[in-house]
């Protein structure tokens, strides 16, 4: 990591700010966690963990137990050899709900970006800093997609240690207070396998971030999604409402008013 930051190169070309790097933390963000970078947009930023050499990708628009962070990569120098590929660290944050072809066309995307005249200076800032990492850590190109996604669908998130914020935040228990409470009666929903459905977040940007999630990812209708989950359809809009949210059956998700 020292030699990475000590880099002369603009990090905002590839994806992974570092100012802020003191105290950079979302309420999904583990308490142990060594800052990496941050891609500049919706909090998402990667990270270290101690005694673990995986660099993992905090998302606070996730909106999910279990997908607010993910493993992207097996150590830095692989993350660095996926950014090399990808051109930018933002695609690796992406891969989670991505399929293949829509990895493809992000990419497609991003060459396309190229050939604005504008976009000039900017691309070859980041050329020079992906040449750079390339010639300080003797390091080629690698192909993320196949190998993230393996890697994200044995992740085992109960290696992480979250904040009281966290749990403040997204409505669930904590491990040891799921087990203390086993069997007896509570209002709140708690995990005994995967595939049970959560408690919706209490905070409501938090619920906006996680219904709109849902709904671009699993189910084609506001009320597919609250049968789905067993969720009170006004109570629901009601409370996104009073964010400042309706819901668009145009778009399936819910928009500012």
């Amino acid at each position: 990591m020292k030699r990475f930051r000590a880099l002369d190169v603009n990090f905002d070309s590839i994806g992974l700010l570092q100012s802020g790097a003191d105290d950079f933390a979302y309420f999904c963000t583990p308490v142990d966690a060594e800052f990496v970078g941050r891609i500049g947009c919706d909090g998402v930023h990667f990270i270290l963990l101690p005694e673990d050499e995986r660099v993992f990708c905090v998302d606070p628009d996730m909106g999910e137990r279990g997908t607010y962070v993910l493993p992207v990569a097996g150590d830095f120098q692989e993350f660095l050899s996926f950014v090399l590929y990808c051109q930018d660290a933002n695609p690796l944050s992406q891969i989670y709900w991505m399929t293949r072809k829509q990895y493809q066309e992000l990419a497609q995307e991003d060459a396309a970006a190229r050939k604005d005249e504008n976009m000039a200076k900017f691309f070859a800032q980041k050329d020079a800093a992906l040449a750079a990492i390339a010639k300080e850590f003797g390091l080629s190109p690698v192909d993320p997609f196949k190998k993230v996604k393996a890697m994200q669908k044995k992740f085992d998130p109960a290696v992480l240690n979250f904040s009281e914020e966290y749990y403040d935040a997204v409505g669930y228990v904590r491990p040891e207070e799921t087990e203390a409470v086993q069997g007896a009666a509570s209002a709140t929903v708690t995990f005994s396998s995967e595939k049970e459905a959560p408690m919706l977040p209490q905070d409501p940007y938090i619920l906006l971030s996680y219904v709109n999630t849902k709904l671009r990812d699993e189910y084609e209708s506001l009320d597919a999604l609250c049968g789905g989950l067993d969720a009170d359809k006004a109570e629901l809009v009601g409370k996104l409402t009073g964010a400042g949210y309706a819901y668009d059956p145009d778009t399936n998700q819910f928009k500012p008013v």
